[in-house]
């Protein structure tokens, strides 16, 4: 999504995201798939997504990923999805359906582009975002998913998990070049974030396959407890303690005390997958950075996709998070997460 350049505030990026009618995603949907049903559009980053609802009361989601996307990256993304499937039959991940030729990808042309396509099947249940409450129960679920898939990922590999990807917090820089679109209050809360994000000792971090954007759309929740990771379009090779920054960082976005809500997800996950002294320890600047990444890379699609109301989902409560977090006292935020890791 971000062209990084030397001037990234004046570079404008190719939108190639697919923008199928309806009637035309139904009949792509009948001939690569042979399915047919009500398609309601879905909302989304950079893809374009529907839910489908059979006749016969099956719910699957067409998946068509931008012009540009590399076939491979949709490879990873498949081959993750089933390498977790066979390893935590009791997560309940979406299963990929084949096309009629037998692939688990297929391919569409609208116009002059060409696109690839998925279909995956539906899983129930409410995003974080939208669930309430956020127990403690709820949030200790979360952690303990998040862990799991996390320790199952690190025997998985993949050619294209070593990708260059601007979400990954080990590329922050890249959406801090954006900082120049924020107004300066935002400029002001995320400057010192910046600043710590820079002396992070990444050698001494784990590296692995992480899902990558465990945000709170993505985070599925039934029953009061989280059921299920969606969304395998970051998934890349980075510091595995990224995983559990960014589910901390959406976990405690309007939150009354959001460092205990953090301190709950993150105990969990460490009882499940332990984190090293320094991991511990780079939790606060790791979720600060993506915090701050995320109010940049906001401004940049409102620049950019003005008209997009998605592109803003996490700017205003991210903001919010950051105006918490600079009143606390200086290391605050790390001793108190570096000690629920303890």
């Amino acid at each position: 999504m971000i062209a990084h350049s030397s001037d990234p505030a004046m570079t404008k990026t190719v939108d190639t995201t697919p923008r199928l009618e309806v009637a035309q995603a139904c009949e792509l949907l009948r001939e690569r798939f042979a399915v047919e049903g009500e398609l309601t559009p879905l909302p989304s980053e950079r893809d374009q997504n529907f839910r489908v609802e059979t006749r016969s009361g099956a719910h699957f989601v067409l998946k068509i990923a931008k012009a540009d996307e590399e076939r491979s990256v949709l490879e990873l993304q498949n081959a993750m999805i089933a390498h977790l499937r066979r390893d935590l039959p009791e997560v309940d991940l979406p299963m990929i359906a084949l096309a009629v030729d037998g692939a688990g990808i297929s391919e569409a042309r609208a116009g002059k582009r060409r696109y690839w396509v998925r279909l995956f099947s539906w899983v129930d249940g409410v995003p974080l975002a939208r669930a309430a409450p956020h127990s403690a129960h709820l949030l200790t679920t979360l952690g303990h998913l998040l862990g799991r898939i996390d320790r199952s990922l690190q025997s998985f590999s993949h050619p294209a998990i070593h990708r260059s990807l601007h979400w990954d917090l080990k590329h922050a820089d890249q959406a801090f070049g954006y900082a120049d679109l924020l107004p300066p209050e935002q400029r002001s809360l995320i400057a010192e974030h910046v600043r710590c994000w820079r002396r992070i000792p990444w050698a001494e971090l784990r590296d692995g396959p992480i899902h990558g954007d465990a945000n709170d759309y993505n985070v599925l929740v039934r029953d009061g407890e989280v059921v299920t990771l969606l969304d395998f379009g970051d998934a890349v090779q980075s510091a595995l303690v990224c995983d559990l920054a960014i589910a901390l960082a959406y976990a405690m976005l309007d939150k009354a005390d959001p460092l205990a809500a953090a301190c709950t997800v993150a105990a969990a996950f460490h009882q499940v997958l332990p984190l090293t002294a320094v991991e511990a320890d780079m939790l606060f600047p790791l979720l600060a950075a993506r915090l701050s990444m995320s109010v940049c890379l906001a401004a940049k699609n409102a620049r950019d996709k003005g008209g997009d109301e998605y592109q803003q989902v996490s700017a205003a409560p991210a903001s919010r998070l950051l105006a918490q977090l600079a009143e606390l006292p200086a290391d605050r935020g790390r001793a108190i997460l570096e000690e629920a890791c303890a």
